[in-house]
């Protein structure tokens, strides 16, 4: 098995998996349909491409929760006045809709997908290096701010992401959260399977995921003059002044 890397970190980042259009919410860390889309757009697949989809979605996943980040709910509107000369209107009435939405700001994860065909990760890891459509962090309006592409391991999931090493010179002083997809009987269950991602059609299937944890001294460290790697775990932690 080859496990794909991903850097997954921005200001914003949202990875909803029990949305509806007045609530958007977002998991505490990347959602398996949210991946395989960014994976999508950068193979340039097309939205109505199941088959594709489908041999995409075999992938084992797991995530690497190297900053948590914060919570940030954001309070929009949709529907209302006039688009290129006609009444905008939303689910049928002229009034504005309101939403909320919801983020992560300023978390960074490491995502490894694992895939027994060789050659498919290896497409996949080409194409996060010059992808064909943009990508970005589970909404069009969170781009990522490192390359998304953090390279090719020979080894499953969840032992490719603790062995890589950790973006920066100085070991966390907590424990890390480690997200692995696992068997019915050993996890909680997550609604993010995706079967379509056709507009108006989207449909996902349940998989279960089990959390474990790897401890800082575990963690292997990036040399200090290797190039930067992630900016949040060098950023020092925002503290008051002593007293």
């Amino acid at each position: 098995m080859r496990s794909v890397l991903l850097r997954l970190e921005g200001p914003l980042q949202s990875w909803g998996t029990r949305s509806r259009f007045p609530e958007r919410d977002s998991e505490r860390e990347p959602s398996k349909s949210g991946v395989l889309g960014l994976v999508g757009a950068a193979l340039g697949m097309p939205r109505d491409d199941d088959a594709r989809l489908s041999t995409l979605a075999a992938a084992r996943m797991a995530v690497r929760v190297d900053r948590e980040g914060g919570t940030l709910l954001d309070y929009h509107t949709a529907g209302a006045g006039r688009f290129a000369g006609k009444e905008h209107r939303v689910y049928g009435t002229s009034n504005p809709v309101i939403t909320r939405r919801a983020y992560l700001s300023d978390a960074s994860f490491l995502v490894a997908l694992g895939y027994e065909d060789d050659a498919l990760a290896a497409a996949i890891d080409e194409a996060l290096q010059s992808p064909r459509w943009p990508l970005f962090l589970g909404r069009r309006a969170c781009p990522p701010s490192l390359p998304v592409r953090a390279g090719l391991v020979a080894d499953e999931p969840e032992a490719a992401l603790r062995a890589a090493l950790w973006p920066g010179p100085v070991r966390p002083a907590e424990r890390i959260r480690l997200v692995v997809e696992c068997a019915p009987d050993e996890g909680q269950p997550r609604q993010d399977q995706p079967l379509s991602f056709r507009l108006h059609a989207r449909h996902f299937a349940r998989r279960f995921v089990r959390t474990d944890w790897i401890a800082p001294e575990e963690l292997a460290l990036s040399p200090e003059d290797a190039p930067l790697t992630s900016l949040v775990a060098r950023r020092p932690e925002l503290r008051p002044p002593p007293l």
